[in-house]
């Protein structure tokens, strides 16, 4: 039998074992079971270090991000840390994930193969609403009141930001990012049996302006019936794809920025016509978490026009574009983009990228670490006398949730300049480093991404965008969210 499968199988037997009020020293299959996790934990850190240190351009003293690589070398140390601790396999998680979070920018995260498939809960799933923390979610355990739409005072003398900032913002999310916030409160009464973080016990709620005290039930409950609740509550849409009329008006839904875009775009080109003749067009990205850009850039320059687009987006004329770190991981990389995407994607997307690889392997021959120039100017519209018109006249609308995220953030960004009416919820965050690559850790347990390029022109936090007219209803109800939309005065 392959010894790991037998030890996992050990670790499951045991697990089944009373614990008694003063527990016995680890027996021999407890202690290899601790030292097998340990050393996994201890080799994928030094391993996910590597990856960050050797292919992520901040690290550069040529990029000038000395904060970030402060953030490295203590997220480095923290992890080492965690990593003598670990005794088993949710520790093991729980380290490799904070090591990602403290880095400050999601695309940088630790991927687990496997996930406990029954985590403990109290019974009660929250969202955050503003600066509260309400029930959405129950499922009660008699005698214990109801909660059901109460407000989460607190649990065990600790306030649930407090709470959620030590745990979910430790081991979850970067929880300076208000989006990344919301995302992840559902979690707060859901323990995963990270090692690192204690379960509370009792809470106190307001339920019409009584407070109850309760004392949590908590219990397995299977993961796929879990996963659609926390989902629910997170707050965020799904706009699907295609392009249809609403009202007056015509309703492109770009739910992501991969290939199933690509029919979208090809729809927008087909019906420019229509779209340019229609008092408004609205461009809904709702669940868009990223992938390429360029497919939002191919739907600006259907509406609008190529001249009136390039004017506002790229007035450098391509100046501007992804500088690379060029490290021998980072250049494979590019040429699967070509190779594997090129043929897909049309031919801007392969021209693009065509040009980023020969020019990172020129700079890599020549010893350069960047496959161009920093210098660069901000993004944004330039200040041209006389620009070319926009070709669509109409009320350009643009819809957002709390899931948009890295290529979808450059799509808002880009359409906000282009004088879309940006509605829905506030976006997401990262940084100004892109094009995400992840690699199996050494123990395969695991993987841990790492981003290889960044755009001199955006700042070094882009986002969050907060919309000109936030949508207070339920943003997953399409139907009601089209009826804001065409009563918008």
């Amino acid at each position: 039998m392959n010894p790991l499968v037998a030890l996992l199988a050990a670790i499951v037997l045991l697990a089944g074992v009373p614990v008694a009020a003063q527990p016995p020293p680890p027996s021999p299959i407890q202690a290899q079971a601790a030292g097998f996790w340990r050393a996994a934990a201890q080799t994928d850190v030094e391993a996910a270090y590597a990856l960050i240190e050797e292919n992520h351009p901040g690290v550069l003293p040529e990029v000038g991000d000395p904060a970030f690589r402060a953030a490295l070398e203590a997220a480095h140390a923290a992890a080492r840390a965690r990593a003598g601790d670990v005794d088993s396999y949710e520790g093991y998680a729980a380290t490799l994930s904070a090591f990602g979070v403290a880095l400050g920018d999601k695309h940088i995260s630790a991927r687990p193969l496997y996930v406990a498939a029954r985590p403990d809960w109290a019974g009660l799933i929250t969202a955050r609403r503003g600066d509260r923390w309400i029930v959405v979610d129950e499922e009660a355990s008699p005698p214990a009141p109801s909660v059901m739409g109460a407000a989460l005072i607190s649990c065990d003398g600790r306030s649930p930001d407090d709470m959620a900032r030590a745990s979910l913002g430790t081991f979850r999310v970067d929880w300076s990012v208000g989006a990344q916030q919301i995302q992840a409160a559902p979690w707060l009464l859901v323990d995963e049996h990270n090692p690192f973080v204690s379960r509370p016990k009792t809470c106190v709620f307001d339920k019409a302006g009584a407070r109850l005290t309760v004392t949590l039930a908590w219990r397995g409950v299977r993961r796929e019936a879990l996963t659609p609740r926390i989902a629910a509550a997170s707050g965020a849409g799904a706009a699907g794809f295609g392009v249809r009329p609403v009202g007056a008006g015509w309703w492109i839904a770009l739910q992501g920025l991969t290939d199933p875009a690509a029919p979208v775009v090809a729809q927008v080109a087909a019906k420019a016509e229509a779209l340019r003749k229609a008092p408004f067009v609205v461009l809904d990205l709702r669940g868009d978490s990223g992938g390429s850009s360029t497919f939002g850039d191919q739907i600006a320059r259907a509406l609008m026009g190529e001249a009136y687009v390039s004017s506002i987006i790229d007035p450098a004329g391509g100046d501007c574009d992804s500088v690379w770190r060029t490290s021998e991981g980072n250049l494979r990389q590019l040429q699967l983009y070509v190779d594997t995407f090129g043929p897909t994607r049309g031919p801007d997307f392969l021209k693009e990228v065509s040009k980023q690889l020969a020019e990172a392997k020129a700079a890599r021959a020549a010893g350069r670490p960047l496959s161009g120039s920093l210098a660069c100017g901000a993004k944004g519209p330039s200040a041209v006398a006389t620009r070319p018109p926009s070709m669509f006249k109409g009320r350009l609308i643009l819809i957002t949730d709390n899931l948009c995220f890295s290529s979808c953030l450059v799509v808002t960004h880009d359409f906000r300049a282009l004088g879309a009416l940006h509605v829905g919820q506030t976006t997401d965050a990262n940084t100004h480093y892109s094009e995400n690559r992840d690699v199996a850790l050494p123990s395969g347990l695991s993987r841990f991404s790492t981003l290889q390029a960044l755009t001199p022109s955006d700042p070094l936090r882009y986002g969050p965008f907060v919309p000109a007219i936030p949508y207070d209803g339920d943003i997953a109800d399409t139907a009601a969210l089209e009826r804001w939309v065409v009563g918008l005065p």
